[in-house]
């Protein structure tokens, strides 16, 4: 993963009036999770909202610096103010290496299934799922190239790629992604059935006559 990285300053008062002064000055309020602890912290919302928008996801790992020191995190919440958007607070969640840590990792396609170019319905179905991996594992999104996809063809969770340490953490083995026959071809594949049905009744039909 490409790195990234964001600068955090410590935060000494807490409460809804020092929160609200440190909006008005462009911050957002901060916890830093992890080791039994939570620290006090703000960012920059512009920073931080410079990150979002460039598309961390749940699982993306940030080198955070506070105090000199930096800290290996992922963002676990965002709490947003309903009516504006604007960033509230933010939760920062510490990893420690070697341990594992419970994330959400998003799946993404790429290319155009065979079956659709054939006139299938491509269909992605899970977007993301739970995993547990440790953070030099760790990859905040899992790619899968669906060209081969014919119709009638699926990928399922258990033939994602991901590396052997990692937990995938879900019920039976879902369908991700699938190549699924329209009602147009069904109801062409009907309709064929029927006139080889009829193809092959008509011979009998003659012979019946005869006698």
């Amino acid at each position: 993963m490409e790195k990234i990285s964001i600068k955090a300053q410590p935060r000494t008062s807490t409460g809804k009036g020092p929160a609200r002064r440190m909006r008005v000055e462009g911050l957002v309020p901060a916890n830093i999770i992890g080791s039994g602890e939570a620290k006090s912290a703000s960012v920059v919302e512009k920073e931080i909202q410079k990150l979002i928008d460039s598309g961390i996801r749940k699982a993306t790992l940030i080198d955070l610096e506070l105090d000199g020191k930096s800290e290996r995190v992922f963002v676990k919440e965002i709490q947003r103010f309903p009516h504006t958007g604007q960033i509230r607070h933010i939760d920062f969640y510490k990893v420690t290496p070697g341990k594992k840590i419970q994330t959400t990792v998003a799946i993404k396609t790429t290319g155009v299934a065979k079956g659709s170019k054939a006139g299938g319905q491509f269909e992605h179905l899970v977007h993301e799922i739970k995993v547990k991996s440790t953070p030099e594992d760790l990859t905040d999104v899992i790619t899968i190239d669906v060209t081969g996809l014919d119709i009638g063809m699926m990928i399922k969770v258990s033939e994602l790629p991901h590396p052997k340490s990692w937990e995938i953490l879900v019920n039976g083995d879902p369908i991700v992604a699938s190549c699924n026959k329209t009602k147009a071809i069904l109801a062409a594949e009907r309709a064929e059935k029927a006139e080889a049905d009829a193809a092959k009744g008509k011979p009998a039909a003659k012979k019946a006559a005869k006698k």
